[in-house]
């Protein structure tokens, strides 16, 4: 059998999120049109111009373990869904950005901090010891792409019998080290994120983890799982434009959305959703419009976005939303894009203002990183 015929699909969700622990819990907030965005009085205590930020309020864990404690709660969440004991062999495919953030900070500040243990493949090794898994591990540093290109990894691994099971996903803790960064590359905004609205001033910076169990689709069904969906394809390029600054046309990010549908051998119009990178920047937001019109035309599917709901959570940020993505797949509908109200007339992508029921069958899911990095991850509602 070709590996591109093995089926795979997502037999659990977890995520940590600032609008919900659960992935219910994420879904009936973002359908209400919430907005975890407020001001921080620590943020402003400290300095920051920009105190706005999205944060999780649930857990408490030590400061230098708090992603472990974010991508631990989401394992476990999966692990609950699925209904196993992952086997010793499975695989995890775990992305981020910065990894434990906090480590880097304390150390600038002079503390005696080993960052080495504090790096990316740190979250990779807790989900390994907390469920005592043997198998091969990876960590992707990808920025804002990650979670996609870890999906992607897993995704690999299992259609070429590298492993038998995959966990896989997204994590980002706050970090006060991309506070200042966005900040003083003025991409921060001190209002709202407005994903492709007129009006947009910038990006608000959240966190959280998303973690999924990923399974061929016949062991999954011998053992009489129910898949959520299908992961069918990653389409990746990297235009390699500007360290920080999109391609203003889109290139990049057009080739990876045909590069996935190419792997699927889908047409644009057999595309029901697009769930969009949509970070709420002047530039970020013009070029994946630019994209998303030279790719689709006239057949521009629906399209929504979650950075005005739950700010962009980096390396997190499209794993968190592949769990919107399942959601939206489940309930047959479209989520609102909270921030977006009025078009930019320019290019004119009009997103979801309210939850929008529709016949759902593919959904793809987009995240974009500075470096020219693109990504486009395509989902199937699961059809036995």
């Amino acid at each position: 059998m070709k590996a591109s015929s093995v089926r795979v699909v997502i037999t659990g969700a977890g995520v940590m999120t600032p609008l919900g622990d659960s992935t219910a819990e994420l879904w009936t907030q973002l359908s209400s049109g919430a907005s975890a965005a407020r001001d921080w009085p620590d943020l402003a205590a400290e300095g920051y111009r920009c105190v706005r930020a999205c944060r999780i309020e649930t857990l408490s864990a030590p400061p230098l373990r708090r992603g472990a404690a974010l991508t631990l709660a989401a394992a476990e969440q999966a692990v609950a869904q699925a209904g196993l004991t992952p086997a010793p062999g499975t695989g995890v495919y775990i992305g981020s950005t910065l990894g434990e953030s906090v480590a880097f900070e304390q150390a600038a500040m002079g503390a005696d901090v080993d960052v080495s243990t504090h790096l990316v493949p740190s979250f990779a090794h807790a989900v390994q010891r907390r469920f005592k898994l043997s198998g091969p591990h990876q960590a992707i540093a990808t920025a804002c792409t990650a979670g996609n290109y870890a999906i992607g990894a897993a995704l690999a691994a299992l259609r070429h019998g590298r492993v038998g099971m995959a966990i896989a996903g997204g994590v980002e803790p706050f970090s006060r080290l991309a506070m200042v960064g966005f900040s003083r590359a003025r991409a921060m905004t001190t209002d709202i994120c407005r994903p492709f609205d007129a009006r947009r001033s910038g990006m608000l910076l959240g966190e959280g983890a998303a973690l999924f169990v990923l399974e061929r689709a016949r062991d999954a069904l011998r053992r009489g799982a129910r898949p959520l969906a299908e992961v069918v394809a990653l389409g990746l390029s990297c235009d390699a434009h500007h360290p920080a600054a999109p391609q203003p046309e889109g290139i990049g990010m057009r080739a990876a959305m045909q590069a996935a549908l190419e792997a699927a051998s889908l047409r644009p119009h057999q595309i029901d959703w697009v769930n969009a990178h949509g970070n709420g920047t002047r530039a970020s937001d013009a070029a994946e419009a630019r994209a998303l019109h030279a790719l689709f035309g006239a057949s521009l599917p629906s399209v929504s976005g979650s950075k005005g709901a739950l700010g962009h959570a980096l390396g997190a940020t499209s794993g968190i939303e592949l769990a919107i993505c399942l959601e939206g797949l489940r309930a047959q509908t479209v989520p609102p894009t909270v921030g977006h109200e009025q078009a930019d007339t320019e290019f004119g992508v009009h997103c979801t203002q309210k939850p929008l029921r529709r016949p759902l069958r593919w959904v793809m899911n987009n995240a974009f990183a500075f470096g020219g990095l693109n990504s486009a991850l395509l989902l199937r509602a699961w059809e036995g």
